[in-house]
């Protein structure tokens, strides 16, 4: 039997305080067998972990997120490293290049990106990796950090760029994740990489609350939608919802290391 695996949330958000057990029950009533709760600096990584340990399906990461960047502080990778300790932390990340708001400071960024590049090794735990309006400079830091992590494994979430990008991204035998953008009017370069990557290389995500799909877009986005991306999904690339669903699924439980 086929089931789900929502690999990038953030179920800590107060969008989710009012309610955050009825979010849960829905998405399990769709099949979600998994949330990878995703944090984005020092004390939301802190949630994360801490919401994971009261859940048996949910598992978390810490990171550092490009937005943030300028907030870090002389040895802020300390703290983080600490909570990536935990049984229940699977990743680091998010983290990366985000040009889109951002790019006055992107060296900033970018020291950021690879001090997480950096934790990842030390823990040897895959990287969720955040690029916005950044390709070719993150793809060239992870190209980069390859040469001195020879294991270095990664994900581009939410996958924003176009189908010549993703095959960059996978002959450097990275991974990417798909969201709700893709089910979005004039989102026909991330369709088409939708076509065109591997079916060993993709998951599928929500990035909740945020880009909630079509057809409940403009609503808070919540893992019980992840079922909408899968169908949408398996349209543009004719196969059968639950194929898509298995594969995402494994793929997730692979790269993750999920028991």
């Amino acid at each position: 039997m086929s089931f789900l695996v929502d690999t990038h949330c953030h179920l800590f958000l107060d969008a989710f305080d009012h309610d955050r057990t009825q979010v849960l029950e829905r998405a399990r009533e769709k099949g979600v067998k998994a949330f990878i709760n995703v944090g984005i600096d020092q004390a939301t990584s802190l949630k994360a972990v801490d919401l994971s340990g009261r859940h048996q399906d949910i598992w978390a990461t810490v990171g550092f997120h490009p937005h943030h960047a300028h907030e870090s502080e002389p040895g802020f990778v300390k703290g983080l490293e600490a909570l990536a300790s935990s049984e229940r932390v699977v990743a680091v990340g998010e983290a990366g290049l985000d040009y889109a708001k951002s790019a006055g400071v992107a060296e900033v960024q970018k020291a950021v990106f690879q001090e997480m590049i950096a934790l990842a090794h030390r823990k040897d735990l895959p990287l969720i990796v955040h690029s916005r309006d950044a390709f070719e400079d993150t793809l060239g830091v992870l190209v980069e950090s390859k040469s001195h992590y020879k294991n270095l494994r990664c994900v581009f979430h939410c996958f924003s760029y176009d189908a010549a990008s993703l095959d960059r991204v996978i002959r450097e035998g990275f991974h990417v994740s798909f969201t709700g953008n893709v089910t979005f009017k004039g989102a026909s370069s991330i369709q088409e990489a939708v076509r065109r990557v591997p079916l060993d290389r993709f998951m599928v995500e929500t990035d909740a609350p945020y880009l909630a799909p079509q057809p409940v877009r403009g609503k808070r986005n919540e893992p019980a939608f992840l079922v909408h991306l899968i169908s949408f999904i398996a349209r543009l690339r004719g196969m059968m919802e639950e194929e898509v669903m298995r594969l995402s699924a494994e793929n997730a439980m692979r790269f993750f290391r999920l028991s």
